[in-house]
This record gives structure tokens, sequence and C-alpha cells, in this order.
């Protein structure tokens, strides 16, 4: 039986348009248009005064010779001039700001001179994130994103006030979640603000830290000090090579520095409405990422990493395109978690996998044909000497499995419902060695989802396999109505 729809109860789904933060203007552009006005009247105030008040030659401090030719009444009146207009300009351009959500949309609108309108569908959003910069925390306002799919599809609304943006964000999840049955007692309008959740993933201080100081950047920053700079001394270019090496060592620390500040207090907590992520201690972020919006997962561990037993988990979203590989790490879902937070977190995100520890397990460090992986074929060594024991996949129910690397383990998940396509494809050597690559194409992002050294007979068979399994998956999904009763099988 279908249950009537439930609509949250909030003063923001009603369709009209609201207002967002009267100190939005400001947060938007406002201080860095100050700044600049207090840079350039500090620079020209001589001439500025002379200007205005016409005086042949501003020699000395600008105040005094206002105050030597009694203009203090008039420069007052100027300043305040000045103050009220910049207000009435804020004023109108936060009046002009407004959004309003419907039972099918989110739409903002904002401009004067040029006016703007962004719309989310409810159906297309992937996340929600409300980030909290430091000027902003000043005056209790949040920034919230949501993120849609399509490119540069996302819409922000700068900004509301806390508690308000906890209310949108609740108002969009249960919205978009489809129709929530009542609970026991509990009102289910507000269950996703309520409910606490179940801690997954809480990095401490000493991992954040130390997680950074194992990391590629670190190791590059003491070969170039301990090694590369002492050998172009030795050859008389220490001078050059020391000036040549400034801007990447700046560059390496403030990425060092933004990460240690993300990873610091950084959080991830189940609740029935997916897993909500917390970071940040100047600037927060907390980031809602829905039930059936991952489309793949990459799960890594770097060789310094292994002694810790320590991973990296990323996911490609639609709304989030891939980046560079630092932008990918500071985007990571779990930018350092233990191999039995990662097995708690990843059941979140494919629920096919709630029950296969084991089969996890086999795929962060099996090798060979554990739990039934199929391996590579023994003469693709050639094309990977080292890692080709590793490399192989696994089909579940309703997921892809590949993994692959020694030196820096991976594990790749695709779930069947979230694939576009598939693909097949055969080099040159491949040919020669019988075997071929698959790869289920996914939206972009960070996650590369390839299936290598797959025996040419099986790459083929997968392929059709794939094809029609894809097709069938997407048909019976309803992971992306996960509260609609009426949708459940």
């Amino acid at each position: 039986m279908t249950t009537a729809a439930v609509q949250p109860r909030s003063r923001y789904v009603d369709g009209a348009w609201h207002r967002l933060h009267p100190a939005t203007p400001l947060l938007r552009g406002g201080i860095g248009l100050l700044a600049v006005l207090i840079y350039v009247g500090g620079n020209l105030r001589e001439r500025i005064v002379g200007w205005v008040f016409h005086l042949p030659d501003v020699g000395g401090d600008p105040v005094d010779e206002i105050g030597r030719h009694n203009l203090v009444l008039p420069a007052t009146l100027i300043v305040l001039g000045v103050l009220l207009l910049g207000i009435a300009l804020f004023t109108i351009s936060w009046r002009a700001s407004e959004f309003k959500i419907d039972g099918d949309s989110v739409t903002v609108r904002y401009g004067v001179l040029l006016r703007r309108t962004r719309t989310a569908k409810l159906d297309r959003i992937q996340g929600v994130t409300i980030a909290r910069p430091l000027l902003a925390r000043f005056v209790g306002a949040a920034r919230i994103e949501l993120d849609v799919a399509g490119q540069n599809a996302n819409v922000r609304l700068e900004y509301l006030s806390n508690v308000a943006a906890e209310d949108l964000r609740r108002d969009v999840l249960v919205l978009a979640s489809g129709r929530r049955a009542a609970e026991a007692g509990v009102d289910p309008a507000t269950a996703v603000l309520n409910d606490p959740g179940r801690p997954v993933i809480v990095v401490t201080p000493g991992r954040a830290i130390g997680s950074i100081l194992l990391s590629e950047t670190v190791v590059m920053l003491v070969v170039v000090a301990g090694v590369v700079i002492p050998v172009l001394t030795a050859i008389g270019a220490g001078p050059v090579a020391a000036v040549s090496f400034v801007p990447l060592v700046i560059g390496s620390v403030t990425v060092l520095a933004r990460r240690v500040g993300r990873n610091l207090r950084y959080s991830v907590v189940s609740t029935p409405d997916g897993v909500r992520v917390a970071s940040g201690i100047i600037s927060t972020s907390t980031e809602a990422v829905p039930p059936g919006r991952v489309h793949a997962l990459h799960i890594e561990q770097p060789l310094l990493w292994r002694p810790a037993g320590w991973w990296r988990v990323s996911v490609n979203r639609a709304g989030h395109a891939a980046g560079r590989r630092n932008a990918e790490a500071e985007r990571s879902l779990a930018p350092v978690a233990t191999t039995e937070e990662v097995l708690a977190l990843l059941p979140l995100l494919v629920p096919d996998l709630a029950d296969s520890r084991e089969l996890l397990l086999a795929g962060l460090a099996g090798r060979g044909h554990d739990d039934d992986f199929t391996a590579a074929p023994r003469r693709a060594r050639w094309l990977r000497p080292l890692a080709w024991r590793r490399t192989g996949f696994r089909l579940t129910a309703a997921s892809i499995l590949s993994r692959s690397g020694l030196l820096r383990r991976e594990l790749v998940i695709v779930p069947d419902a979230r694939m576009q396509s598939v693909s097949l494809r055969q080099g040159p050597f491949e040919r020669l060695l019988r075997v071929a690559t698959v790869q289920p194409h996914v939206v972009s992002g960070p996650v590369r989802t390839h299936l290598r050294l797959v025996d040419v007979d099986r790459a083929q068979q997968l392929f059709v396999e794939l094809a029609a399994t894809g097709v069938g998956a997407r048909r019976v999904d309803v992971s992306h109505r996960w509260s609609d009763p009426g949708t459940r099988p």
C-alpha cells in the first residue's frame, strides 16, 4: 500500500520567496570591496582631499589639513553620505536575493542590474553541504550548496542563518527522499535533524597529522631538501637551486596546511538519510550524502600508510567533476580511515556489500583467486610484473569490484545501477597477450573504473553481461527514493 506524501513542516516549504541573510551582500563581496577602498584611499588620500575640497596643495597629513581649513563638518557629512550609500546598495542587493522551495525544486535568484535565477530539481540533488567560513561564523551565517547532477549545475544559497541552513537541508532531504512513513512517536519531518546518527569515522589529531607526514608531498620535500639541493650545491648550483625550489616549498606547505586544517575534527556519521560528513576548525563544513548518489568508490592505501593500516576513500558523484590529485585528496569522502572504519563505511554507500566482510578484505589486501576474485592470467605479468597477481575483479549481485596495485593497494567498487555504459578496449600489447580492458562508465570524478588484464574471452563475455546487467539494475533501482515506502520491494 502506498502512503500519502509527507511534507516537512517548515516555513520554507510553501512555494513562496524567502530572503537570504541580511549580511549576504557584505559576505559575498562587500568586505573585499571595503579592503580595496581602504587601500586606494590610504595611498591617494592627499589627492582625494585636494580634489574634493579644491585645496591647492595638500602637503601634510589630510586630517590636519581638514582641521586647519575648518572643513571638519563637510568631511564628516561626506563620510556619512558614503556609508549611507553603501548601506543602501547592500540593502538593494539583499532584497533582490531570494529563494523558494516547492515540492519539486529549489530556486534561487539574485542580482540587481543582471538578474540570475538557478533551479535545482530535488530528484537530481546528489548531496547538501553547509559551509561556515570564518567571517560568516562571526554573524551566525552559513553557506548551503546543493550538489546537482550536471556540469556546473550546483546551486548555492549565500548566506542563511545557521538555524535556517539546517532547516533547509532537512527539508531538501525529506522532499528528495520521497514519502517518509511516520514512525511511532517521531515526527518524520524532523527525523533528519533530531537523529544524532552513529559515528563511523572519527579522525583523531594524531592520525590527521601522521597521515600528512607520511604523504607523498612530504616525502618529495624531504628528497629535495636532503638529496637534490646538496647534490646541486656540490656542483656549484646551490644558490640557484635554493631559489628555484622556493615556490615548490611554499606551494607544498600551503597544500599540507590546508589538508591538516580539513582533516582535524573530521568525522563521518551514519544517519537514516545517508552519511553526514563534518570537517574543519576555522572554516567548518557539513555535507550530507544521501543514499543512491554514489556512482563509484575508490579505496587506496599508499605504501607508507600500510604499517598503520590507513586507507583513503574517494567517490564519484554527479556534480563533482574530476580534478587534480591534490584537489581529489582534499575532496575525498574519508581522507584517512582505519580498515575497520572502511569496512563499516562501505555498506552504507553500497548496501549490496552489507554482509561481505571477507569479500571486502580480499579486495583490500588479497591476491590471486582469493574469495572468488577472477585474477589476471599469468601471461599478463609482462604488462604488470609486480602487480599482476593482485589485479582481478569480482561481480556481486549488484556491484562490480576491481582490485589492483602492489605498492599502492587499490579497490574500485561500481554499483550496477550507476553504470552509464560499458566499453571493451584492447591495445597492441594486450592483443599479443590475449588480454583486454573492460571499463564500466560512470559520471566523471577521481575514481577510474577499469577492469584490467582480463582474459580476452572472459572480457568479451563480461562486456555483454555488464551491458545487460546495467540496464536491468537501473530499471529496478529505487535507492534514490530511500524513504518512500511505495517503492520498497
